[in-house]
């Protein structure tokens, strides 16, 4: 979906603009980047490159930033990694040997330097020294504990010669090399290569080799970006590793970039017999009423003294409950003040861009449900209609305990994670013992705590402890920045943020947004949600409606708003194998289902007998307008999504 005609580009760049986006990640763009055919895999195709330039350009043109990854999927041959090998060798595999093969990172930085040393002719500059490109992440989803556990035999021998060399350097005399191990058997000696490296159950938190996993990890880092910066000029924000295996080792490595990425998915799919292939599975579970979990650890992984981004989330297809994924994401990042998020994707291919297309497990383009959903993110997060949450909890550690301290041998993520519907959270890493981090709490992993103590820190509570979070809760409790009023019980999964501006409530399966400019949320049928603009009754179908201000005024007093009505939405004949839809069997053809449900919104607006409301097209063209009604002071609005057998989810409300 990256390559496309110069007219193609335009187009799309000024679409993406008009939808509110101001940032677009380049993802998987590798494959057709790369001319393979003079037997490497660092040679650019120009034909290609010169579609990658001019779409990099129009969006500059837009307003639009880019990021990307310097590997994602690249295909590479085995023999450029390993001599007389044969083959491609395994995007995971390639993500694993650049930080310990030589030969592999020769291959990474070739590939680096053509991509970022290219001049673009349609901007005159080189890609790495545009600011366009504002943020570059090394290895997409290059975590080592991701696939440390399930390495080929020349691979595990690389990372076996890696582990012998630092141990060896590291621990030059047998006692202290035992001491660090715990034990260390006759024959097994480094400097002979003869340690092995830890199997089975030992993954992914054995203490010692995990360390060793962050010091080779810290070395890449450095290493690539010394070359990135001298060589190239490049001047965009650097980060790593941003996804799935998290000990806290990996905390002290984060320190080094200039932000810190993650990525999350809600129903992503489960392939049951093949991977990619139909039948596949997800779990179609109300979000909501799991208590919003989508999106919370990767908070605890932000150092709070820096930018914190999403490169890839998604509610994904054909979860029937994925309207309520922009909602949550959205505020979520709001309520967390994070930087950037992305949702994955916007396109997989150039087809579903310019035409209709059966939705599918990510495309926005093919979505019409998510791209809706979409717009409450952007309001509520790009505009900033839900308030930063003013205080923060911080899990603090120097770099020695990160990286040391028997404490630190488990994951980065406490189990208290639902308190980031709550309250901004993150991690502290400093050499300064009381240096917050732009902490109002924090919980020292290992430091002892002086006598004085020191401001915000709460001693004897271990961070990872099962009821800390219970007990930071009544601390913000004490301190007055959750009122006695808020519901926030842990165990219940029921969540209110310390602004009052967002609660999910796990028991009723209920979401409420309550902002001056976006209102609404999610609610089974039968039920409401009520805030101070709006109160909604959902009916027949459960369903995530909301309203917006389009100008700069507040729901009560503005002049026009858009409301939005989400159910389902499935592929005609899509096939399932159970009631649950949990199992997909075909995903179906168009046109797109949506299925029938009925809502009514009652405005409380400081004019309403002047306002009118208009059903819309998906593409905001009014198609008829709505016999909305004055009932004690305020507009009374019936939502329906079937409008003489087409569906609406979209409303236009103008006042005059």
């Amino acid at each position: 979906a990256q390559y496309l005609s110069h007219v193609q580009s335009d187009r799309l760049a000024a679409r993406l603009r008009r939808l509110g986006y101001n940032a677009v990640r380049f993802h998987h763009y590798e494959s057709e980047l790369v001319d393979r055919s003079q037997e490497t895999s660092t040679r650019l195709n120009p034909q290609a490159l010169d579609q990658l330039d001019y779409l990099f350009a129009a969006l500059k043109k837009n307003g639009i930033y880019v990021t990307t990854d310097l590997f994602v999927s690249r295909p590479i041959f085995a023999r450029e990694v390993w001599e007389d090998a044969e083959g491609d060798i395994g995007m995971d595999e390639f993500k694993m040997a650049v930080p310990v093969n030589e030969r592999a990172f020769a291959n990474y930085k070739t590939f680096s330097v053509a991509l970022l040393s290219h001049k673009n002719p349609y901007t005159g500059l080189r890609w790495g020294e545009d600011p366009t490109l504002a943020w570059l992440h090394l290895i997409n989803e290059g975590n080592p504990g991701n696939f440390i556990g399930s390495l080929s035999a020349p691979l595990k021998e690389d990372y076996a010669r890696a582990w012998n060399r630092w141990l060896a350097l590291k621990f030059p005399t047998r006692p202290a090399l035992t001491r660090f191990l715990g034990s260390l058997r006759d024959g097994e000696d480094p400097a002979q290569g003869t340690v092995p490296m830890p199997t089975g159950d030992a993954f992914p938190y054995w203490l010692p080799f995990n360390i060793f996993l962050a010091d080779n990890q810290q070395a890449f880092f450095e290493r690539t970006h010394a070359f990135l910066r001298r060589e190239l000029n490049c001047r965009a924000l650097l980060s790593n590793m941003n996804a799935w295996t998290n000990p806290v080792q990996i905390q002290a490595v984060r320190r080094a970039f200039d932000y810190v990425d993650d990525h999350f998915y809600v129903d992503h799919p489960e392939f049951i017999e093949r991977p990619w292939q139909l039948p596949s599975r997800c779990s179609n579970n109300s979000p909501v009423a799991e208590g919003a979990p989508g999106g919370r650890p990767s908070a605890f992984l932000r150092l709070m003294d820096k930018p914190f981004t999403e490169s890839e989330f998604n509610y994904s297809g054909p979860s029937r409950f994925r309207s309520v994924g922009g909602i949550l994401t959205g505020a979520l990042g709001a309520l967390q003040d994070w930087s950037v998020i992305w949702r994955f994707a916007y396109s997989h291919n150039r087809e579903n861009l310019f035409a209709p297309a059966p939705a599918g497990y990510f495309d926005m383009a093919s979505d019409p449900l998510n791209q809706a959903a979409d717009r409450a993110s952007i309001c509520l997060f790009r505009r900033g209609d839900l308030k930063a949450a003013p205080h923060a909890v911080a899990i603090a550690m120097s770099p020695k305990d990160a990286l040391g301290s028997p404490k630190s041998a488990r994951g980065a993520v406490p189990s208290w994670h639902g308190l980031a519907l709550v309250t901004r959270v993150g991690s502290v890493i400093t050499d300064q013992p009381g240096n917050a981090g732009g902490a109002d709490l924090m919980l020292p992993l290992g430091w002892a705590i002086p006598q004085e103590g020191w401001k915000g820190a709460v001693p004897g509570l271990d961070p990872y402890a099962p009821d800390t979070g219970d007990r930071v809760l009544a601390e913000m409790r004490r301190r007055g920045w959750v009122s006695r009023a808020n519901p926030t019980d842990m165990k219940a999964s029921r969540f209110q943020s310390e602004t009052g501006e967002l609660t999910v409530d796990g028991p009723a399966d209920i979401l409420t947004l309550n902002t001056a400019r976006t209102c609404g949320g999610y609610a089974p049928a039968g039920r409401s949600v009520r805030t101070r603009p709006a109160t909604i009754k959902i009916e027949e179908t459960d369903a995530t409606v909301w309203v917006s201000s389009l100008d700069e005024a507040p729901i009560a007093s503005s002049r026009r708003l858009l409301i939005t009505h989400l159910t389902d939405l499935q592929n005609s004949n899509a096939r399932f194998a159970d009631k649950a839809r949990k199992i997909l069997l075909d995903w179906g053809e168009l046109p797109h289902l949506v299925k029938s449900g009925k809502a009514t919104v009652t405005l409380r607006l400081e004019h309403p007998e002047k306002a009118a409301v208009w059903g819309l097209e998906t593409d905001g063209t009014r198609a008829e307008q709505i016999p909305a009604r004055v009932q004690k002071g305020a507009l009374v609005i019936p939502l329906d999504i079937d409008r003489g057998g087409k569906a609406r989810m979209l409303y236009e409300v103008a006042v005059r």
